[in-house]
């Protein structure tokens, strides 16, 4: 799939369509809806804190804790707000690790929807999962 459509990050990808399948169809739509809410919320806020991470790394990695805690706190009752701190925080770690590719860091998005997509149909197509 890398070549086919060229993916910057396949990783992004296959991890996205294996953390979406749940007990059931039904709950892994749930858990996909849930995904793409969050990333697609957690990647904007981390590419607009990028300016923080050339200016004030100290306070770029003050905000990586505080979504990291957000993130344990949130896992599993709130899975959208729980991905989207996941989001912001591999967005601005990579930014502080020299990552600085706007369309590399915003592939993160359409990647987790391409693997969200990817989860559901196997979920509903190659192992239906039943209630």
């Amino acid at each position: 799939m890398n070549e086919t459509i060229g993916l910057k990050e396949s990783a992004w990808a296959i991890t996205a369509s294996t953390y979406v399948v749940a007990g059931s169809a039904s709950g892994t739509a749930e858990r996909v809806r849930r995904r793409i809410i969050g990333t697609l919320v957690g990647v904007p806020l981390g590419l607009a804190c990028l300016p923080l991470v050339e200016h004030v790394p100290l306070l770029a990695w003050a905000a990586v804790a505080a979504a990291m805690i957000i993130y344990a706190m949130a896992m599993p009752e709130r899975y959208d707000v729980a991905c989207g701190a996941f989001a912001f925080t591999l967005i601005v770690t990579l930014a502080i690790g020299g990552v600085h590719s706007i369309s590399f860091l915003g592939a993160r998005a359409w990647e987790t929807l391409l693997g969200g997509v990817v989860g559901l149909l196997a979920a509903k197509f190659i192992f239906p999962l039943r209630v």
